[in-house]
């Protein structure tokens, strides 16, 4: 399953919501579509220098879509410098199009990625770029590309749409949407480790981990990533299956002698099943690990708001007190829609200082571009979180359909992207690069 913007809305509470006054937003640069990249959907991340890098699912010199890279100006007040860092050629000797997936950071500065699909097996590839001599960022310095793994569609996975995750020893953990052995068309996906060769220039090795069965018994189509918790435990969510088959949160966890290497039997377990109602449904982002353990996240559709089928919800999932227990779900927020509040985030949160979460809605908003929030813990433990408004975006300039949730930089200003919206002339305009000060 592929929640896009081309679904229908009306397919998938507005109490403590107030509105922020003065928060300093500014657009940082507008995607002006090929050569270069357009339509941003997946988070950026902050890596040296402040150099913001990310990926835009079409554009590029081929149409397949960039990785690219965005520096701060040499002096305050001038442009952000973007660089193409990679056009992807698409089948069969490269990838294309990476849905939802942004980059990780991993040793010497090398990105990790994700396309959905291209490479010699047509169902997409994991890639690493690897930077040039001098200065990673500089433009006209050319990245070296290395297809790491191509999917097949077959047991070991098909079409990826999340980032990876970096373990130990360089492993690359992540989920594939289809494949694997599971009986739903095409497969019910999977999750996957990627371990690096022995010695340097030698094949990468692919490990399923996880073959998602879908019905009442697990989930399916997961189309986020995964996060790793203590011991090498990863946390994840699936858009579908689970017992009411309107999506799950579930946990794998290592074998034995803990996760130095993808060998021996995960064993998976379902935390939660979303019913579609209050608690939420569809969980179309991954979750954040918080103090104790505390898993925070977002749902795409349910709730209590306006919307066909709920507008959405924040949610937060608590560890039992005892092993084998049942794991308890707590909607922070739900998502009223409409002019006075977001609706339908496609995004996950992040935490900022004390405690506070920050996300995006794919619209809704006083002018329905969505929107750019922020959740306040309660004063006092059982008390209601805060919703507040940061930014409503109005489909210009600024952007539309923040498709991609926020990054927070050392200086807690908040960067993301959104995927339709700014100056140049793509159907819905190219998307935009933000910067947000709450």
């Amino acid at each position: 399953m592929s929640i896009r913007p081309a679904v229908s809305l009306a397919m998938l509470a507005a109490s403590w919501t107030t509105y922020a006054q003065g928060a300093a937003f500014s657009s940082l640069y507008t995607f002006p579509g090929s050569p270069e990249g357009s339509n941003p959907q997946a988070d950026v991340t902050i890596g040296k220098g402040g150099v913001l890098y990310g990926t835009t699912v079409v554009g590029g010199s081929a149409g397949y879509g960039t990785v690219f890279s965005l520096t701060r100006p040499a002096s305050p007040g001038g442009a952000w410098i973007p660089t193409v860092l990679h056009s992807f050629g698409g089948a069969p000797n490269d990838g294309f199009s990476p849905y939802n997936a942004g980059v990780a950071i991993g040793k010497g500065g090398v990105l990790y990625g994700t396309t959905y699909g291209g490479g010699s097996g047509f169902y997409g590839t994991v890639f690493a770029l690897t930077p040039p001599a001098g200065v990673p960022s500089e433009p006209g310095l050319q990245w070296a590309e290395t297809i790491l793994y191509n999917f097949t569609g077959n047991s070991d996975g098909g079409s990826p749409q999340a980032a990876v995750v970096i373990g130990r020893g360089g492993v690359l953990y992540g989920t594939t949407n289809s494949g694997g052995t599971g009986a739903c068309s095409g497969g019910c996906g999977t999750v996957f480790a990627l371990t690096p060769p022995v010695s340097p220039g030698g094949p990468w090795t692919e490990t399923v981990l996880h073959n998602f069965t879908g019905g009442p018994g697990d989930g399916a189509s997961p189309i986020t990533g995964v996060v790793i918790g203590s011991g090498g435990v990863l946390y994840g969510t699936t858009v579908g299956g689970g017992s009411a088959g309107y999506g799950t949160v579930f946990s794998l966890t290592p074998p034995a002698g803990g996760p130095s290497g993808p060998s021996g039997t995960w064993s998976e377990t379902v935390l939660y099943n979303f019913t579609g109602a209050s608690d939420g449904s569809v969980p179309a982002a991954g979750v954040a690990i918080g103090k104790g353990g505390v898993l925070f996240g977002t749902t795409y559709g349910g709730g209590t708001g306006i919307c066909s089928g709920g507008c959405g919800t924040v949610f937060a999932l608590t560890p039992p007190e005892s092993q084998g227990g049942l794991w308890t779900e707590i909607v922070l927020h739900s998502f009223a829609g409409g002019s006075t509040d977001g609706a339908f985030p496609s995004a996950g949160v992040v935490f900022g200082s004390g405690a506070m979460l920050y996300g995006t809605t794919y619209s809704g908003g006083s002018a329905g571009y969505g929107t750019v929030f922020t959740l306040k813990p309660p004063g006092s433990p059982g008390g209601s979180w805060t919703e507040t408004v940061l930014h409503n975006f109005a489909g210009g300039r600024d952007g539309a359909f923040p498709f991609a949730g926020v990054a927070i930089g050392s200086d807690g200003r908040l960067f993301g992207t959104a995927e339709n919206g700014g100056s140049h002339a793509c159907s819905l305009g190219c998307g935009t690069m933000f910067r947000l000060k709450p």
